[in-house]
């Protein structure tokens, strides 16, 4: 009778653990499809931006001003070049003597 508890026991426990897992995988399921989501309108966001700035450059081409069409309610595209700041580099030793040294030659007439 000890020996059928202890499988009982066992049972009972491991479905428990098995529940917390499937919770816990659930979590990670949603997640997964909301980045899916997520993916997704962000592509259809790109694709529909292509499409208004070629349909804003044919309305220029096609005679109307940027002032017209905003008049019309009509925004100019977005740029759809990424413009990034350039990183501030640190100036290297070799620079820095370069630099030095030119400093020097010109204050005595190139004499180092």
């Amino acid at each position: 009778m000890a020996q059928q508890s202890a499988k009982a026991a066992r049972a009972e426990t491991e479905k428990a653990a098995l529940g917390l897992l499937r919770d816990r995988a659930n979590l990670v399921g949603e997640a997964a499809t909301a980045r899916h989501d997520r993916d997704q309108l962000a592509e259809a966001l790109r694709a529909a931006n292509a499409r208004y700035a070629e349909r804003y450059a044919a309305a220029v081409e096609g005679g109307w001003t940027a002032d017209d069409l905003a008049k019309l309610g009509l925004d100019a595209p977005e740029s759809s070049t990424v413009k990034r700041r350039r990183s501030r580099r640190p100036a290297s030793a070799s620079g820095e003597q370069q630099r030095d040294d030119q400093v020097v030659h010109a204050d005595t007439g190139g004499q180092g």
